[in-house]
């Protein structure tokens, strides 16, 4: 990531998507069609499970912003397997990029950072 990134963390305690999704619009100025369920990319790493915003930056800098809601809430639905489960998580990453391609490339260096920090964790335990 470039140095115009800045990352920000925002506490929340919403009780449902819904509500989250209505201060995250309010907050950040996104369009309710990038926070619908089937625009969220939801990842888990074991125990670890959050969702990913993507939004394109009105004011051209890319930066990660990290939500934070007090409880776990459903947040939609993903497949295992052709499984289909409910999906619950309580962290919540925004990405707000410049250009389309920098989507892929702003989350790729996300995961790998996450992934980074969960294999030291591993390894202190």
């Amino acid at each position: 990531m470039n140095d115009e990134l800045k990352d920000f963390i925002y506490f929340m305690d919403k009780e449902n998507i819904e509500k989250l999704s209505n201060e995250i619009c309010k907050n950040f100025y996104l369009r309710k069609e990038e926070i619908k369920d089937k625009n969220i990319e939801k990842i888990q790493f074991d125990n670890l499970t959050f969702g990913i915003y993507f939004s394109k930056a009105n004011d051209n800098k890319e930066r990660i912003l990290v939500l934070k809601n007090k409880k776990k809430i459903k947040c939609g639905y993903f497949s295992i397997n052709g499984i289909k489960k409910e999906f619950y998580t309580d962290l919540y990453f925004l990405i707000l990029h410049k250009k389309e391609k920098d989507k892929n490339i702003i989350f790729e260096e996300l995961i790998e950072k996450i992934l980074g920090i969960i294999k030291i964790k591993e390894i202190n335990l």
